[in-house]
This record gives C-alpha cells, sequence and structure tokens, in this order.
C-alpha cells in the first residue's frame, strides 16, 4: 500500500524554483525531494506559464487561495433565499412544497431563484439549519436522516 504523501510544503516549493533555476529536470528534483516526478512536474505545470516562469511564492499564494475556496450551499449563499426556506419551514410546509412553489410560483422577489428538496433536507441535517432546529417542522420530525 503508498504512504500518502502530504502537500508540497513552501520550503519544498522554494527548492523546486532554485532547482529549476539551474536547469535540473522534474525526475531530478523529484528525486532529491522523495516524490513522485509526476507530483513535480504538475506543481510546475499548473504554476508556471508561457511567459512567466515558475516562483515558489506566487505557487504558494495560489496553493493557499485553492485551500480556502469550498463549497457551500445554495441556501447558505442566498440569504433572501434562505429566509424564504426558513419562514415556510416554520409554517410547517415540506421541503417538497417549498421547492414545487419556488419553481412552479415563485414569489416577486426570489423570480429566478430555486432550490430542490433535497438541498433544504441537506441544508437542514447538515449546513447552517442544523443550529436552527428545523427539523421538528419537518412531517416527521426527525433529528436524524
Amino acid at each position: 500500500m503508498a504512504k500518502k504523501q502530504q502537500k508540497i510544503t513552501f520550503f519544498e516549493r522554494q527548492l523546486i524554483e532554485v532547482m529549476l533555476r539551474v536547469d535540473k529536470s522534474c525526475r531530478e528534483i523529484a528525486k532529491n525531494l522523495g516524490r513522485d516526478h509526476s507530483v513535480i512536474s504538475r506543481e510546475v505545470e499548473r504554476n508556471s506559464g508561457e511567459f512567466f516562469p515558475y516562483t515558489a511564492s506566487v505557487a504558494q499564494r495560489i496553493a493557499d487561495e485553492k485551500a480556502r475556496k469550498t463549497n457551500k450551499r445554495k441556501l447558505e449563499k442566498d440569504e433572501v433565499l434562505k429566509n424564504y426556506v426558513v419562514s415556510k419551514l416554520r409554517d410547517d410546509w415540506s421541503p417538497q412544497q417549498i421547492a414545487g412553489r419556488l419553481k412552479n410560483k415563485p414569489p416577486a422577489k426570489l423570480k429566478k431563484s430555486f432550490v430542490s428538496h433535497e438541498a433544504i433536507y441537506q441544508y437542514i441535517y447538515n449546513g447552517e439549519g442544523r443550529f436552527e432546529l428545523l427539523y421538528p417542522h419537518l412531517r416527521r420530525g426527525q433529528n436524524k436522516r
């Protein structure tokens, strides 16, 4: 079973930059760092371009930005849509009813917004909604799914 490698560190990126400047190949760099050559070649290809060489600081900044990006649920991004869904849940509407209303007869402020019933359930059980105790308003009122 292969050992799982850690992410490339800033120090390793600095070493890659120095070795590239003295014209070492990706295979030689990988051997020196104890990594697979494909990891190094992907790192260099991903963080350098036609007109600019590989630099450790730029590569680290790009990696940090990618690490910060996470997927947010639709109801966590759109405050107006979330407020509508939560208010309807508190009025004891089912997620299917809410999704159907948004699809077929949406309110004026939500003309182009829609959400699936599954996204509503995900919000209730796994998203921010789990802290709002919305599950008692569901038909079955289960606290786990």
